[in-house]
């Protein structure tokens, strides 16, 4: 079931009023009667999936909390069952083909079309997380398996994250003593209309944009290639943020509280800001599971150095198996090795000088990003047809979209985007305890998404191929 759909907002408020209705004590298996139903709705066979990495946490978990020694080699043991589903749809197959295309050998695993999972590399970073806390006596496992399978397959988060943590997520389901919060209920309603408007208005159109460029790619000017690379990373931003913010929710209505997975990356100066910004559920998780384990910044400067490195080609494998992902993240990790070796923090942030960095940060991340849309080959000819053709005809891709309205209605809705985004940078206190007008914007905000958003695209969120 898509979590942008019709279907699913009107669902979400029976569940919520039978999850209040039911006694405490079934709360935690009422989640996951309806996280494992829902997930079933996009594959029913991921369920067996998702049902490995569950209980091979879980028992490995259990094995080495009750062992009077908590020897490397049991957390290390734990680690690669829970891995095993995630390299053989992620890794090994991609592996398989170059490997038996450059042999010209074919061979049984080559005969089937293996999907994978959808939120696998969520889930299983969910799992890996909860094995080293607990093996490291950060927290106390789950009290049962309906509560830890609850933590797993937590609906609003199964299919693209956030990836959450056991001290932040499994700690309020242990402790199931959640009430209606009014409040907490209110910033959920306002987060899921944000959530749909990031999504429907704004992440939709600008994929309208982008796709007609690329259908034609080798017809349009150099103009409208940037223009179409750079609307590309607006819509990745506004369809992951979009997803984030329903996520967070739907977590509100239910009376549990998750951390914000973005705090406004667009306005990142660096690429160091940018990741203490973008992604912060993935961007923590390699630095509490990868980054401070090979000895962080307590360590001489060069190996410290490799240590960054190191972190971002794992984030750049974790999106995907290919060179393009491989050649993304090592780009990451070479950018931020050259802002620490130029301590680029202590550079003046004025206003002055902050207003084209943020502009250049921009720039730099959204030509790394269209190696996420392209594989290497095509992403290199784009950037070439950026660089030799023409940029002064104008846009050359405005007969390919539906009319000229759209584009204009794209970046309307993207400029009332970034107009709340810079209130809740600069002026986060503007209007705050002003309960009207928070309501009179956000019906109009409805009336938004139902005028301008795109309904006729399948609605499918882009990082579920992640």
């Amino acid at each position: 079931m898509n979590y942008n759909s019709l279907t699913y907002i009107l669902l979400l408020p029976v569940i919520v009023a039978v999850y209040y209705c039911v006694p405490r004590q079934w709360r935690n298996a009422l989640l996951l009667l309806v996280s494992l139903a829902m997930y079933m709705l996009w594959w029913p066979a991921g369920i067996l999936v998702m049902t490995w990495v569950t209980m091979a946490s879980y028992l490995g978990i259990r094995h080495f909390t009750h062992s009077k020694e908590r020897p490397l080699v049991a957390l290390w043991s734990v680690i690669i069952a829970t891995l095993l589903p995630l390299s053989f749809f992620k890794y090994l197959i991609p592996l398989n083909a170059t490997i038996t295309g450059a042999l010209h050998v074919e061979w049984y695993l080559n005969r089937h079309h293996w999907a994978i999972p959808v939120g696998l590399s969520f889930y299983t970073l969910q799992a890996i997380a909860l094995e080293v806390d607990v093996w490291k006596g950060r927290m106390r496992p789950a009290q049962s398996l309906v509560n830890h399978a609850a933590f797993m397959s937590f609906f609003p988060i199964n299919v693209s994250g956030p990836i959450v943590r056991g001290d932040e997520l499994l700690a309020q389901l242990e402790e199931n003593n959640r009430r209606f919060d009014p409040d907490l209920a209110w910033r959920g309603v306002k987060w899921l209309i944000w959530g749909l408007f990031m999504k429907f208005a704004v992440a939709d159109s600008f994929a309208l944009f982008v796709n007609a460029v690329e259908m034609r790619i080798d017809t349009q000017n150099g103009l409208t290639i940037f223009l179409s690379v750079m609307s590309y990373t607006i819509q990745l931003y506004a369809d992951f943020a979009g997803y984030s913010l329903m996520a967070l929710g739907t977590t509100a209505l239910l009376g549990i509280r998750l951390r914000d997975n973005f705090r406004r990356p667009l306005f990142s100066v660096g690429i160091k800001d940018f990741w203490r910004r973008w992604h912060l559920s993935l961007s923590t998780w390699l630095r509490d599971y990868i980054y401070i384990p090979l000895g962080g910044s307590r360590c001489a400067r060069l190996r410290s150095h490799l240590n960054v490195f190191i972190t971002f080609v794992v984030s750049g494998l974790w999106h995907g198996a290919g060179w393009a992902y491989l050649l993304w993240g090592a780009a990451h990790g070479i950018w931020l090795v050259i802002e620490r070796m130029v301590k680029f923090d202590r550079w003046s942030r004025h206003w002055l000088v902050r207003i084209p960095m943020c502009l250049v940060t921009f720039v730099i991340v959204a030509l790394l990003f269209s190696l996420f849309n392209h594989d290497m080959p095509t992403a290199f000819h784009l950037m070439g047809r950026m660089a030799t053709e023409s940029w002064t005809d104008g846009l050359s891709v405005t007969q390919s979209v539906s009319t000229v309205s759209r584009e204009w209605s794209m970046v309307t809705m993207f400029a009332l985007m970034m107009a709340k985004e810079m209130r809740d940078e600069f002026r986060p206190t503007l209007l705050a305890d002003r309960r009207w007008v928070e309501v009179v914007f956000y019906a109009a905000v409805v009336l938004l998404i139902l005028s301008f958003g795109v309904f006729d695209r399948g609605g499918q969120f882009i990082y579920m191929h992640f």
